[in-house]
């Protein structure tokens, strides 16, 4: 019998946990069991303490009513200090034309990822977009064919090393290793979008409680992010504050949305979800149409916001949701199982890769900051 896979989606306002049972002679998998436990108090800091973390780990792992000693979890997350953005890449392959190689592209790889991080930052996620070499210029995979220099754009997300050591302290705390940490949006595209959204170009808006992600999607492959420090957490502090009304009345408000009774309200709500209207316009800047928008995360159910944003771009917008889940009640535990589930996708779907991106280079990383500290002060 197959080892169930455990995959958490740790968020700023809750913990996702979905299991999956891995079929035995095709792809994919069957849904054993999911849970959303939210933190027992809101707070900005959430990562602060990874005890508190690791115990709502604890409880979302007990919820999904699945028996079993669990020993490694798949986990995807987002935090307010990533930083994405994209690099291009140039390496000598040979003096004459050569065919390329897996190894070539991991070799590739490690410069890209070399060129981009800081000494305190770990990689979270690097996608491949494009590779070009003699003869050839924007494939995707260049595997096959003959060159003496390839030459490749990524798009790499980072973390901060302090945020990534709590995370993994917080779900070692629960008893479980991490054997996959991933960005979140690549997880949740693969929960919630169907087959056809896979074949056209289409934005992903995640609404989470701290941090509101963006990606742009073609053909399935993520092309540019951006990351906004919004989510609905903020937004009900920003209530409370103008409003001087109690935190749980300003989060009931705000998932009123602009459908409130209160009409001062509903438009202070929509001048803050301007902010969600200008990160994708930067997005979008120099980009085709997209065909598309999808909006997830549990920020998404505020009343009105899907309507809002397809007004705004006027680009057809849908809730993004996975059809595994449709048998639930609750809408809200619904969209946030989302990225939790698409990870199962995803390990399910793959075999091959590394299960964790592990900083390259780090003492000489480090000794490239102490000389540019030398430098600069001495």
């Amino acid at each position: 019998m197959n080892t169930p896979l455990v995959a958490l989606d740790v968020g700023t306002t809750k913990v996702a946990c979905a299991i999956g049972l891995p079929h035995e002679r095709s792809s994919g998998f069957e849904l054993a069991g999911s849970s959303v436990i939210p933190y027992p108090a809101l707070a900005e800091a959430w990562l602060a303490d990874p005890l508190l973390v690791g115990r709502t780990i604890e409880h979302a792992l007990e919820a999904t009513g699945v028996s079993g000693d669990f020993h490694r979890a798949l986990v995807t997350v987002t935090h307010p200090a990533l930083i994405s953005e994209q690099t291009r890449v140039v390496m000598t392959l040979a003096d004459e034309p050569v065919t390329v190689r897996s190894q070539d592209l991991e070799r590739l790889q490690t410069h890209a990822i070399n060129q981009v991080l800081g000494v305190d930052r770990d990689p979270l996620m690097v996608e491949p977009v494009a590779f070009a070499g003699n003869g050839f210029d924007g494939v995707r995979d260049p595997r096959g064919l003959a060159a003496t220099r390839l030459a490749g754009t990524y798009h790499i997300v980072t973390i901060p090393m302090s945020a990534r050591r709590a995370l993994v302290q917080a779900v070692e705390s629960a008893g479980l290793e991490v054997a996959r940490l991933t960005y979140t949006l690549p997880a949740l595209w693969a929960g919630v979008a169907d087959e056809q959204l896979r074949l056209k170009r289409v934005l992903l808006i995640d609404v989470g409680g701290l941090t509101t992600d963006l990606g742009l999607f073609v053909e399935g492959a993520l092309q540019r992010t951006a990351s906004l420090p919004w989510g609905g957490l903020t937004l009900a502090a920003a209530i409370a504050k103008q409003f001087h009304v109690t935190m749980d009345q300003a989060v009931t408000w705000s998932q009123d949305g602009t459908t409130g009774r209160r009409e001062d309200v509903g438009a202070f709500i929509e001048q803050q979800w301007r902010a969600i209207a200008h990160a994708l316009d930067r997005l979008r800047k120099g980009e085709p149409r997209p065909d598309a928008i999808l909006v997830a995360g549990r920020g998404a159910l505020m009343d009105g916001l899907a309507e809002w944003i397809e007004r705004t771009t006027e680009i057809p917008t849908v809730l993004g949701r996975n059809g595994r889940t449709s048998t639930l009640s609750d809408l809200s535990r619904q969209v946030a199982l989302g990225a939790a589930i698409g990870m199962l996708e995803l390990a399910t779907r793959t075999t091959a890769g590394p299960a964790t991106l592990r900083s390259p280079h780090l003492l000489d990383r480090l000794l490239d900051r102490t000389r540019t500290i030398l430098t600069e002060y001495f």
